[in-house]
């Protein structure tokens, strides 16, 4: 989008790949992934300072719901995930948030933070609807992510996004950390499983609803 990493991330986290009402429709059409690479022993600082963060979304009203995940497998990676029905859209929810000038100022002081505990890569894709396969999953329910990264033509269900330089991810959504290892050992090389980390992000009320226990640590579920 034209600006730094520190503040791509401020922005990128804005709506979510699902959930969202303009994708009701169906799946979306661009998504960002918005990858923080955690440098080692910087695990305990990172959390702390995204749990601030998500308390800051939750007070001052973010424009719409975001997940984040972090790896449990290979190098420790934490995903936020934006994704968009439309360019429109996304120039829209990107408006809203520069137009809170509050919450701009207070997550503008994140980045700053993490400088020294993780370095950031920001990816955007489109959907690959012809390459997509299964039904179009939800977040609600979901507590374990299996994505694949690969270059080819894989037959296996999940949704497609493809980065321009012909990157695809594949991700499925499971319940237990069982179902997510299982697919995982099936889908092979490039397959990692990724948790939910229900502290970050800002959650959509139908998740919450959906699985009240696992989301009870986000802001939002107390939020008024």
């Amino acid at each position: 989008m034209g600006q730094r990493p520190a503040c791509v991330r401020a922005i990128v986290v804005v709506g979510t790949l699902w959930g969202v009402p303009a994708m009701a429709g169906g799946p979306a059409q661009i998504l960002q992934i918005y990858r923080d690479r955690l440098k080692p022993g910087s695990e305990a600082a990172f959390k702390a300072i995204e749990e601030d963060a998500a308390r800051i979304c939750a007070e001052l009203k973010f424009p719409q719901p975001h997940l984040a995940m972090e790896s449990l497998s290979g190098p420790r990676e934490v995903w936020w995930l934006n994704a968009f029905a439309s360019e429109a859209e996304r120039q829209r929810v990107t408006s809203e948030y520069e137009g809170n000038p509050a919450l701009v100022a207070a997550l503008g002081a994140i980045p700053k933070r993490k400088e020294e505990l993780a370095t950031g890569v920001n990816v955007l894709t489109n959907y690959r609807g012809d390459l997509s396969r299964g039904a179009p999953w939800q977040p609600a329910g979901a507590r374990f992510f299996v994505v694949t990264v690969t270059r080819q033509d894989l037959q296996m269900e999940g949704s497609v996004f493809e980065a321009p330089d012909g990157s695809r991810f594949i991700f499925r959504p499971f319940r237990t950390r069982q179902q997510a290892d299982v697919a995982a050992g099936a889908a092979g090389a490039g397959t990692t499983v990724f948790a939910v980390r229900p502290y970050w992000g800002m959650a959509a009320r139908e998740w919450i609803a959906a699985d009240p226990d696992f989301w009870r640590t986000n802001p939002m579920a107390s939020a008024r």
